[in-house]
């Protein structure tokens, strides 16, 4: 989730100066990715920092303290690449002034492959169906 507003800071800066194209380097493979590492580095001390916070009976510090920092750190990292690499991929896939295998080339093949509409129902269903998932396979007792 970090990665993706991090993404979309980009976005609103070009908007608010009334700039186009409002999607430029981090609308890229290599710019998405890079914001995705930031945001992992970023979300991996804000974790460390308010588990200094939480009281020592917290059922999420203990299990926190039963990860190493360098797991939690790769763990952060690849939800932050994941996060950057699919932003773009969406993107994408709506946005015809992206260049995402900029520097590689330029150009959007993938712009108007699918409706926006066909796009946000898509991922709608599949929000819902992750979190029935995640309802049904979770630990009841984490």
């Amino acid at each position: 989730m970090a990665a993706n507003v991090l993404i979309d800071v980009e976005v609103l800066y070009y908007m608010s100066r009334n700039e186009l194209p409002l999607h430029r380097s981090l609308h890229t493979y290599l710019g998405g990715s890079a914001a995705g590492l930031v945001a992992g580095l970023l979300m991996w001390g804000l974790i460390l920092f308010l588990a200094r916070l939480m009281p020592p009976t917290s059922r999420w510090k203990q299990r926190l303290a039963q990860t190493s920092r360098t797991r939690l750190l790769l763990q952060s990292l690849i939800a932050g690449l994941i996060g950057g690499v699919s932003h773009v991929f969406l993107d994408s896939l709506m946005h015809a002034d992206m260049h995402p295998f900029w520097p590689l080339t330029t150009g959007n093949a993938l712009a108007g492959s699918i409706s926006v509409a066909s796009l946000h129902i898509g991922l709608g269903l599949l929000g819902l169906f992750s979190i029935f998932l995640w309802l049904f396979l979770r630990d009841p007792r984490s």
